[in-house]
């Protein structure tokens, strides 16, 4: 090894004042291109944050399964976003997979229309939990399910993942009509004990819930 090194220093100073410059530019060019892809493929699908983040989020499209699964080769490497159910979760090397339940049905999630995720950063995210994933389509994983066996879901490398905003319930104010249906809901603790009956002889201060807004 030695002596090639050598044999390539002499024949490089043989060479014209020309050609010398010629090779470390040509030399120079190479390893920038080989930084390059050394640089894609640790940090291409890095996490996005600030405004790459929000002008990627702004990118993505929102893609039927059906639609994305029967036209993969359509879809492949379009920024596109997902919600779902976590139904399986694990993290190597600081990297993390996920598989994705992304239809809601019958109050639950489909055991058939899932996607593989994978995102190269750990999480801190739970089976159960729900979360949007932002991210790019990179073909199809062959995902063995207990319920459906072998299937061949669409796979998203993923630039941010968020837990999905969840939607409280609304709550609807209730027109008393009778005192003896006047009750707080404030607190889930029984107060029974604390009511007194209507018929009593004791007086009572009735509070005044007209102007009461629900927290």
């Amino acid at each position: 090894m030695k002596d090639r090194l050598q044999d390539f220093v002499n024949w490089f100073l043989d060479q014209s004042l020309r050609n010398k410059i010629g090779i470390i530019v040509a030399a120079a060019i190479a390893i920038i291109l080989i930084g390059f892809l050394v640089f894609n493929i640790v940090y291409a699908d890095a996490p996005l944050t600030g405004n790459d983040l929000t002008q990627y989020e702004a990118s993505c499209i929102s893609v039927g399964y059906q639609d994305l699964s029967t036209n993969i080769g359509k879809y492949n490497g379009q920024h596109v976003k997902f919600s779902g159910k976590v139904i399986s979760i694990t993290t190597n090397n600081g990297k993390t997979q996920l598989v994705i339940s992304v239809t809601p049905v019958n109050g639950g999630w489909s055991t058939s229309d899932l996607i593989f995720v994978n995102y190269n950063a750990q999480t801190q995210f739970n089976m159960g939990d729900v979360v949007t994933v932002y991210g790019d389509v990179a073909g199809t994983y062959n995902y063995v399910s207990i319920y459906n066996g072998q299937l061949k879901i669409p796979k998203i490398t993923a630039r941010y993942i968020e837990l999905a905003p969840v939607t409280s319930s609304s709550v609807v104010g209730v027109s008393f009509t009778s005192p003896t249906n006047n009750q707080t809901n404030s607190s889930n603790t029984d107060n029974s004990a604390n009511i007194t009956p209507i018929n009593s002889s004791t007086p009572i201060n009735t509070p005044n819930t007209s102007n009461t807004k629900p927290t």
